[in-house]
């Protein structure tokens, strides 16, 4: 076999192409051992960044190319993107990567890759250097890849590939890497920013058929170091990279690249790739991203240094954002279903108060269905007011819509049978004084009596269409006692009549009372959790300003005073938070000792409290040694835009030292930037 190779190789005099492409496959062909051949693939690379920096991204791996670089980085990129590099080659031959990242919100990020190298149209020469018969070559490696960021500082990946060769046969082999990426947080200033990647090529693999030898993917090992500096507030950085690869069937090679980013916008990249210099440049606009790289894509002889280009478009918003949004989603749908239930509950009251109001109207109790029809009045204003939320500002939802017409007509409906229920009410009352007042009075003391008895009636009444139930049994009871007490040999003929009455109305707006505080204090709890305490705090005063039972009215006044206290609390706070936001910290410490009066161990308070007193009294002091490291740190940190980091270092200064106003500006400034994020 090995004669065979090298005899297609010196026919190959007349085509420069062949003497090229054909030199590096050929040559590794023949190579072939136990172990397997090396691949021209990872001799490559993928993308023109990450040979614009010599070939040294295992550590950085930032793109789709990391299904390639190292599959552990595709954890780390925010945004789904997709990238496509193309290089000319000799003779009409290219080499090319098709890339995809595609990030989730839970199950970590996945990734796809195609590179192609391939050249068609070959002639074959015999051994007389006369030409026969054409051919073509082409070698495709398509790569499955899924990353995992398993810690904050830890990343995970793994790549399944299919390497193909075309060449007079074709034969498969199968591959599987693993990436790890690794960003420790140091406290040092040499090593803080740095990143460590590892990716061991094709560490399980299959054995395949390449002419009559066995021949399997090669183990390659790639290790990598990054590390980058912010210069001043423009967010630019330098970036160094360093990687070492050793390979299964070849000597190891190392390769450096650096990198200039003029706020992420502009780029300049040098890089050695094992010896090979490489240039390139790059440019961000929205995103958009366009990579540049001049220099050699193989070390053969036969191939000069030649542009490439990769473009990288970012799609769609970035895993932060569909955090942030499914999280919206989420309360969404819980306000949702709460509101669901809600209108299901308010269509059951409803439905339930009609029913009493009218059974009660049309027995000709016209009293006792108003208060019925009152509550149910109420429960089709709560359906409005939920199913105007329910639809929201979608005006041609059909469902919504009917929720809204539905309530209306509830409404109506239960405002139209109330006001009938006061009427006939009115017209029985008016037609039943008349009755009574025309029978003659015995004597001037009964005229008194039928007098205040009517008096009583009608102003109780009045006040149960109210819903005062308490005042209404007052009314009522006053006026039975004077029935009680007048001499029962003159009690006039109506009284009998009129006591029962008083005697049903007393006991059945007792049982309205009952009910209504009960709902009152469930009211309120809820008002109460929603943190409407002052709206709570009406309602409970309203019920006992109606009268209540002695245990009912401990309960109540229980409940006031907690409610009391938490509004007190919340108001306090509220101050100290709106003095704290306007850098008044004396304010904000009187009003957040106030609040802590009320709840001492509320650690939201506290911390406020802490902080608006650190600052009332911060002074600019001398920072010791590692303090400073911190502070210079989180300032990097700040400058680079990443704040959650440079808040987290920041603090643990300020616990150092707590009343040092520079430490403390730029805590202030670091959270004004978290805020506006």
């Amino acid at each position: 076999m090995i004669r065979s190779i090298r005899s297609i190789v010196t026919n190959l005099r007349k085509n420069l192409f062949t003497a090229g492409i054909l030199f590096s496959a050929l040559l590794l062909m023949s190579r072939v051992q136990a172990q397997g051949t090396t691949s021209l693939f990872n001799d490559a690379g993928a993308g023109a960044r990450a040979l614009g920096l010599g070939n040294a991204y295992v550590a950085l791996a930032d793109d789709p190319s990391a299904v390639f670089w190292n599959p552990a980085g595709l954890a780390l990129i925010e945004k789904k993107r997709a990238t496509f590099f193309y290089s000319n080659l000799i003779a009409e031959s290219s080499y090319g990567f098709v890339g995809l990242s595609w990030p989730t919100t839970s199950i970590g990020s996945f990734g796809f890759g195609w590179i192609r190298l391939s050249s068609g149209n070959l002639e074959e020469f015999d051994l007389d250097g006369v030409g026969g018969s054409t051919f073509d070559y082409s070698q495709q490696l398509f790569l499955f890849s899924y990353g995992k960021q398993v810690r904050q500082s830890l990343s995970l990946g793994l790549t399944f590939k299919v390497e193909n060769l075309n060449l007079d046969n074709s034969f498969n082999r199968f591959g599987s890497d693993f990436g790890l990426l690794y960003r420790p947080d140091f406290d040092s200033a040499f090593l803080r920013d740095i990143s460590l990647g590892f990716n061991v090529q094709s560490f399980l693999k299959t054995e395949a058929k390449l002419f009559d030898n066995s021949e399997s993917s090669p183990r390659n090992l790639k290790v990598g170091l990054e590390k980058h500096i912010v210069i001043g507030e423009e967010r630019n950085m330098l970036r160094f990279l360093l990687d070492w690869n050793n390979s299964q069937n070849a000597s190891s090679s190392w390769h450096f690249g650096t990198e200039y980013s003029f706020n992420d916008v502009a780029k300049l990249r040098l890089g050695v790739n094992d010896g090979q210099f490489a240039f390139g440049a790059g440019a961000t606009h929205g995103n958009f991203h366009l990579d540049y790289n001049f220099g050699k894509l193989f070390e053969a002889a036969d191939f000069s240094a030649n542009h490439r280009f990769s473009i990288t478009f970012d799609i769609g918003k970035t895993k932060t954002e569909l955090i942030r949004i499914a999280r919206e989603e989420t309360e969404t749908k819980f306000r949702f279903r709460a509101d669901r239930e809600a209108w299901f509950k308010g269509e059951q009251e409803f439905s339930t108060r009609m029913q009493k109001g009218r059974s009660k109207y049309f027995s000709k109790d016209y009293l006792a269905s108003v208060v019925d029809f009152d509550r149910a009045k109420d429960a089709a204003d709560s359906l409005l007011a939920v199913g105007q939320r329910l639809r929201g500002g979608i005006s041609d939802d059909l469902e919504a819509n009917l929720r809204v017409e539905t309530a209306l007509s509830a409404v109506q409906e239960a405002r139209a049978m109330l006001d009938s229920a006061n009427t006939k009410y009115d017209v029985q009352n008016e037609a039943e004084f008349k009755r009574i007042a025309a029978e003659a009075a015995k004597s001037e003391r009964e005229d008194r009596l039928r007098k205040f008895v009517l008096s009583q009636r009608n102003r109780g009444s009045a006040f149960f269409k109210r819903s005062l139930f308490a005042r209404a049994i007052s009314e009522w009871q006053s006026a039975l006692d004077e029935i009680k007490g007048f001499d029962r040999r003159a009690l006039p003929n109506w009284t009998g009549e009129i006591r029962i009455q008083l005697e049903n109305n007393i006991k059945m707006a007792g049982t309205q009372l009952e009910g209504d505080v009960k709902q009152a204090i469930r009211k309120a709890d809820a008002l109460a959790r929603r943190g409407r305490y002052m709206q709570a705090l009406q309602d409970l005063n309203n019920v006992l300003r109606t009268g209540v039972s002695e245990t009912e009215r401990k309960t109540v006044e229980g409940k006031i005073a907690r409610f009391q206290s938490q509004l007190n609390f919340d108001q306090n706070y509220d101050e100290g938070v709106r003095a704290y936001e306007n850098k008044q910290w004396k304010n904000a410490v009187d009003a957040f000792e106030r609040a802590l009066n009320t709840k001492l161990n509320h650690k939201k308070a506290r911390k406020y409290f802490e902080d608006a007193k650190a600052r009332s009294l911060a002074t600019i002091k001398q920072m010791p040694p590692g303090v400073r490291v911190k502070f210079l740190r989180g300032v990097e940190f700040y400058r680079a835009g990443k704040y959650q980091e440079a808040l987290r270092i920041l603090e643990q200064a300020n616990k150092e030292q707590p009343f040092n106003k520079n430490i403390l500006e730029i805590i202030d400034r670091t959270l004004q930037k978290i805020n506006e994020q």
